[in-house]
């Protein structure tokens, strides 16, 4: 009778593949496109200068960005299978890109809103979303990544 248990074999991965982080991406994805296909700057101060919108958001670097690099990831996640070898070329380049998406946004809110029409201007609710999202993606991949990685056991 033996006095102690077999050791369990180690896991190949620290937790295990969820769906769920798959459909955060795909709506955060969605989200950031759609967001960067409506204006990102407005007119600061609309009762004296009246309403006006910049162009869309995907006439700006980041803003085309957002939006190449959303629809690119969202086709990558739908064309992965569920062979390793697929986790392993798909999700380190998803993340990459959401990395690259995410400073792009990043630098360009740094920079400020600017002027529209020689007049200051402002962020738009779609930009924030666009940013927040565009975060979102980037955590989306980063945890994905993170579940293909083997894990280094000794």
């Amino acid at each position: 009778m033996p006095l102690f248990a077999e050791p369990k074999p180690p896991s190949r991965h620290p937790f295990a593949e969820r769906p769920f982080w798959r459909t955060v991406l795909f709506v955060a994805a969605a989200t950031t496109a759609i967001a960067a296909m409506r204006p990102w700057i407005e007119v600061q101060f609309i009762s004296l200068f009246g309403e006006l919108s910049g162009p869309p958001g995907w006439q700006s670097s980041a803003g085309f960005t957002c939006l190449c690099t959303s629809a690119l990831v969202a086709v990558m996640a739908l064309a992965e299978t569920k062979t390793l070898s697929a986790r392993e070329a798909v999700r380190p380049a998803s993340l990459l890109l959401a990395v690259v998406m995410t400073l792009s946004v990043l630098l360009h809110l740094v920079r400020g809103p600017g002027m529209l029409r020689g007049v200051s201007a402002t962020w738009t609710f779609s930009f924030y979303v666009g940013a927040a999202m565009s975060l979102t993606v980037l955590a989306a991949c980063a945890v994905r990544f993170a579940v293909t990685v083997p894990s280094k056991s000794k």
